[in-house]
């Protein structure tokens, strides 16, 4: 189910990307700060004990998920740059890991979640984060009841599968055979085990 990686950026002249980040599970790798210097967060409750993954949604098109090591105004730039035409209208809440990133689009919009606003009407079209936030919903909603539980080494594999269902869905013309289709394309000359066939334990 993973997308093909020479796709080309999402978005546009004219179209509106989507970005924001969450944070899901437990991390195994120790995260560290300038401030803490060697005493690890892997302890610690919220968010700095979590993996961070970054979505962008183009809206009324697809999806790109990436799980990053930590959620810094670098890593989310690379992300955006790598992924997001210049030519689009980029809408995020007022995080600052956008702060400087906003310039290289030709627009940018927030909300103000810490005001309890949620979407703006403007002259130029509605102002929200509602899409990727949904897309968020969905994804959380199936890792905690359907899969419960997913490990860092992974979250790739998981993200990539959610990327699959929702740039396929029935809004954008995809039907159920064609889902299965791409499904078996997809597996064409791959096999998923944990180890060599030759090296199972009960082989």
């Amino acid at each position: 189910m993973k997308i093909d990686d020479d796709a080309g950026p999402i978005g546009g002249s004219g179209k509106v990307v989507e970005a924001d980040e969450t944070y899901i599970g437990r991390t195994s790798t120790p995260r560290f700060s300038k401030q803490r210097g060697e005493r690890p967060y892997i302890k610690r409750k919220g968010p700095q004990s979590k993996n961070p993954v970054v979505a962008l949604v183009e809206r009324g098109g697809e999806v790109r998920m990436f799980h990053v090591e930590n959620a810094t105004a670098a890593n989310v730039r690379d992300v955006l740059v790598r992924n997001v035409d210049r030519a689009s209208a980029l809408h995020t809440d007022e995080s600052k890991l956008y702060t400087e990133t906003r310039k290289e689009f030709a627009d940018h919009r927030t909300v103000r979640h810490s005001a309890k606003e949620y979407v703006r009407y403007e002259a130029e079209g509605i102002v929200h984060s509602n899409t990727v936030e949904n897309v968020f919903s969905v994804f959380k909603r199936g890792m905690t009841g359907v899969y419960q539980h997913c490990s860092e080494a992974h979250l790739k594999r998981y993200l990539a599968e959610f990327e699959f269902r929702y740039n396929r869905r029935t809004k954008l013309g995809f039907t159920d055979a064609m889902r299965a289709s791409a499904v078996i394309r997809g597996a064409e000359g791959k096999r998923l085990t944990y180890r060599r066939t030759n090296e199972a334990g009960h082989a």
